[in-house]
């Protein structure tokens, strides 16, 4: 008959062979930009395609916050100027300017942001509510709020920005 290892110092050799990993905090993964000299960001999980803002076309009659049109591949896109929606004043176009191309189910827009800076992990925990002391109307498409380095960033709800309407 073959003896058992009983005592953990008999068992202690066997203990490295499994790696236990350690449960790891939710990250969220966001595109961070720039509207002014505020910091943005959305979700990459949202973020169809980042595009160079070429010419957009005006629509009359549009609500306010619709820049206008462009063309994507054959496909029309809408460009929503969030600086319309969060009442930030606006500045000339530059070689920074972009469209986040950006969907939540069956609607998609794109956002015209001043530039687009990088592409970050955040944990969840980190995340904040938004500052109580925003607009009401404004603080209807912020989501939360987070720090990273010397940056302070507020998250755009993307899902709200789709359904304003007017």
């Amino acid at each position: 008959m073959q003896k058992r290892a009983d005592t953990a110092e008999e068992t202690a050799p066997y203990e490295d062979l499994y790696e236990r990993e350690e449960p790891r905090e939710k990250m969220l993964h966001l595109i961070v930009f720039r509207l002014n000299l505020e910091w943005y960001a959305v979700e990459t999980a949202k973020v169809k395609e980042v595009i160079r803002t070429g010419k957009i076309t005006y629509l009359p009659s549009s609500p306010e916050h619709i820049a206008g049109i462009v063309t994507r591949r054959g496909n029309i896109l809408s460009v929503t100027d969030l600086k319309t929606i969060l009442g930030l004043p606006h500045k000339e176009k530059s070689e920074k300017t972009r469209i986040i191309a950006v969907e939540s189910g069956i609607l998609e827009t794109g956002l015209l942001v001043d530039e687009v800076v990088e592409s970050i992990e955040v944990q969840v925990s980190k995340i904040e509510s938004p500052l109580p002391t925003l607009p009401v109307e404004v603080g209807s498409y912020i989501e939360g709020q987070c720090r990273t380095g010397s940056k302070f960033i507020a998250l755009i709800n993307v899902e709200k920005i789709l359904e304003k309407k007017a």
